[in-house]
């Protein structure tokens, strides 16, 4: 068969095979590769100090909040931020009361 090749600049190869199966356990020495071409895009986002710390923080948020659960009490939240030169890092801690325990009868 041909190969062709994507028009993209910059693109990412993704190669699939399938083999043929005659009977449940019995393939034949054949393989189907099929290749997918997605192409890759860099763009340049500039943030203003204070947007970008917000958008930092929900994100942070919003995965903190997944992982702690709906069942647990957030007691504090604490929001920490480290401006550097050419960087900003920003550190969400929550304290969180959750109960642990579980409830069983003891029979002697």
């Amino acid at each position: 068969m041909y190969k062709t090749l994507p028009k993209f600049e910059k693109y990412d190869t993704i190669s699939t095979a399938k083999k043929l199966k005659l009977f449940s356990n019995i393939y034949l020495p054949i393989e189907i590769i099929t290749d997918t071409y997605k192409e890759q895009r860099t763009d340049n986002i500039v943030y203003e100090k204070e947007e970008l710390k917000q958008i930092l923080q929900k994100k942070l948020e919003d995965e903190l909040s997944v992982e702690v659960g709906e069942n647990a009490k957030i007691v504090n939240k604490q929001v920490n931020e480290k401006d550097e030169d050419d960087s900003l890092e920003v550190e969400v801690i929550y304290e969180v009361l959750e109960n642990i325990g579980t409830k069983e009868r003891i029979v002697f």
